[in-house]
């Protein structure tokens, strides 16, 4: 269900995981035009509120721009110090002539941006030496590895999850990955025979060597996951976009989790690591009869997702529940007051949403990673979940139960209350605790208890207030003798 809506054909880039609160830039997308036909351009950064129950999203800056967006990316160099404590923010745009799609901040080195443009132009820039970028390889090396392919436009680049060296990019045809030690392409993944046409690329959160390629091909509309150390063919092809898919996004928190948008109108939450061949749907986003083209994990709260579509939204999507419902809506068609010819259907859509699942399991970010409570006698009981491979079963849980000994004496009477609750003897344990009182107050107190736990409360209660029964008798005997 969708939690909050921007009005706009944007390029979305959320905070870096550190920054709070969280926020979102959206620059006017590239090449599209909305119902007004405006050709002004701008940034915008928006605040998210969770707690307001409405769709709007507070505007909390804009900045007017020469250009239109085809990328933005919010990196988190900077954020330590005084000088910039929000990071950069950074956009991909065109000339008319040039263009610039594909842009990636390194997670290891923040102060590293890669980028992709055409002629199959790859830079790697340092922020703190902006004026002298790096190009991996000659200028058209990755075309150079086909001899037959003339240079191209670079579509997406990505860096690695866990090796900082690493950096795949994604041409027509072709991902090629690159080693930035030897500044040269170690790898390049092909099929010819599928008629592939790559998009994007999203390395696996947790394994080095895999990394996922999405094809916008319609004849093609397929998610290959590919391990590098067996790179002949997939090792998995999820099978379920009707055309082609536009946009993929790994959950960095939940390698279980990968996100995907296609033409035809939908947004899938996969289980790329289960073991049905075609891949796992886990969730299906309910959203328009528009395309979305780009589709990302909040980094801090990743129980939130954000999809651009056509329709001239921007919106965000729980995959926790809750929300508004989602309104079949079009713009664009509704200034032309004719149907949009790329729509699937609004009646068919709702069926198929009708009968989406949520989530069946909890994701990871959710599950206590350990935990542990503290019982009596000084016995302390924790567990813990044992780190396992992807792709590996789940290995069970331990459960330790330890002894924890810091005060002895503590440890002794709570084990003396222990026994004496297991086994009823709460007249005995109250005398023992009065016997060995210091205070008398404190005595008092504890034989106040005992008395409670008797047989006979009453008879105790007047012995407890200093008098004997058989004298109270006596004398009650006299009073009588003596009223005759």
């Amino acid at each position: 269900m969708r939690v909050k809506e921007i009005e706009r054909t944007a390029n979305v880039a959320w905070s870096p995981t550190t920054q709070y609160p969280i926020y979102m830039v959206a620059g006017t997308a590239a090449q599209q035009l909305d119902a007004t036909f405006s050709t002004s351009a701008a940034l915008e950064v928006y605040s998210l509120n969770l707690a307001d129950p409405t769709l709007n999203m507070p505007l909390v800056s804009t900045i007017p721009s020469d250009c239109r967006f085809h990328k933005l990316v919010w990196g988190s160099h900077g954020m330590s110090t005084e000088a910039g404590g929000s990071g950069f923010i950074v956009g991909g745009t065109d000339n008319g002539g040039r263009s610039v799609k594909a842009l990636d901040f390194n997670p290891f080195q923040t102060n590293l941006l890669a980028t992709g443009a055409s002629d199959s132009e790859i830079h790697i820039w340092d922020l703190n030496k902006p004026d002298s970028p790096m190009t991996p390889g000659a200028k058209s090396q990755a075309s150079e590895l086909d001899l037959t392919t003339p240079p191209e436009e670079v579509a997406c680049v990505a860096w690695n999850q866990q090796v900082q060296h690493i950096l795949a990019s994604t041409f027509t045809a072709r991902c090629v990955v690159w080693d930035l030690r030897k500044n040269e392409p170690i790898i390049k993944i092909s099929e010819s025979m599928s008629r592939m046409k790559s998009k994007s690329v999203a390395w696996h959160p947790e394994v080095a060597t895999q990394l996922c390629l999405s094809s916008e091909d319609d004849h093609t509309p397929v998610i290959q996951l590919w391990d590098l150390r067996y790179a002949t063919s997939p090792v998995k092809v999820l099978e379920n976009h009707k055309r082609g898919v536009l946009d993929i996004a790994w959950c960095a928190q939940d390698s279980d989790l990968l996100l995907s948008c296609g033409k035809d109108n939908r947004i899938l939450c996969w289980n790329p690591n289960s073991s049905k061949p075609d891949g796992e749907v886990v969730y299906e986003v309910p959203t328009s009869t528009q395309w979305s083209f780009d589709v990302q994990w909040c980094p801090r709260n990743p129980g939130i997702i954000s999809s651009s579509s056509f329709d001239g939204h921007v919106t965000m999507y729980s995959l926790m529940g809750g929300g508004h419902p989602v309104h079949q809506c079009n713009k664009v068609a509704d200034s032309f007051n004719t149907n949009d010819p790329f729509a699937q259907g609004a009646a068919s859509q709702q069926s198929q949403q009708g009968d989406v699942m949520p989530l069946q399991k909890p994701p990871k970010w959710l599950r206590r990673p350990c935990g542990a409570s503290f019982a009596f006698g000084g016995k302390l009981v924790s567990f813990e979940v044992a780190k396992t491979m992807p792709q590996q079963p789940a290995s069970p849980r331990e459960v330790n139960i330890s002894q924890v000994v810091t005060e002895t004496d503590l440890i002794t009477s709570s084990s003396q209350l222990e026994q004496a609750l297991m086994n009823g003897q709460y007249v005995e344990f109250c005398a023992m605790k009065a016997a060995n009182c210091q205070d008398t107050m404190q005595e008092s107190i504890w034989n106040f208890l005992r008395v409670n736990f008797e047989k006979e409360p009453r008879e105790h209660y007047i012995q407890l207030l200093g008098y004997d029964k058989t004298d109270l008798a006596k004398k009650r005997f006299l009073r009588t003798v003596e009223y005759k």
